[in-house]
């Protein structure tokens, strides 16, 4: 629907290439970028919205205000702290899925790229590239894991890894 409405009606982006020079490159990405955006945003965004729910109810919350700290900075320093925390873990959960729409966000858009790459040995049954970029990308998700977890004990100091 995206190309259909912004590529081929409105023609405000190209359907597919990769542009010329670096301005051309993120012109050319902004379609396959909303594309992955759209599909991705709406649960991270609803994972906040229900965690900071839930910590703007808490005391410390409303210790905060009690003190006369103004409301953004309240949410900000305060509940968004620690409501974050519920969002970073759907975002680690949902890598994999990430990856596996660049696959096909990048061939639908005829992007170079890994999606490409490992699309175009599957197709052309070329397995040794396919095993590659699949083991590749399975250690790309276990790294970003591990930072994850590293993050949690950043963000609160009740999480320890001995």
């Amino acid at each position: 629907m995206l190309i259909l409405l912004l590529a081929a009606h409105w023609q405000l982006f190209p359907v597919s290439g990769y542009g010329e020079g670096f301005g051309g490159h993120l012109y050319s990405l902004f379609l396959p970028s909303l594309t992955i955006a759209i599909g991705t945003a709406p649960p991270l965004i609803r994972s906040l919205r229900s965690s900071l729910l839930g910590v703007l109810e808490s005391d410390y919350i409303t210790t905060a205000r009690a003190k006369g700290l103004p409301e953004r900075r309240v949410v900000i320093r305060h509940a968004l702290r620690n409501g974050i925390m519920p969002m970073i873990t759907v975002l680690g959960i949902n890598l994999g899925f990430l990856i596996g729409n660049t696959v096909v966000v990048e061939k639908v858009f005829a992007l170079p790229g890994v999606g490409a790459l490992i699309a175009d040995g599957i197709f052309q049954r070329d397995f040794s590239i396919v095993q590659g970029v699949t083991l590749v990308l399975a250690a790309l998700v276990v790294f970003v894991n591990l930072v994850i977890d590293i993050t949690y004990s950043l963000l609160d100091p009740r999480v320890r890894y001995d």
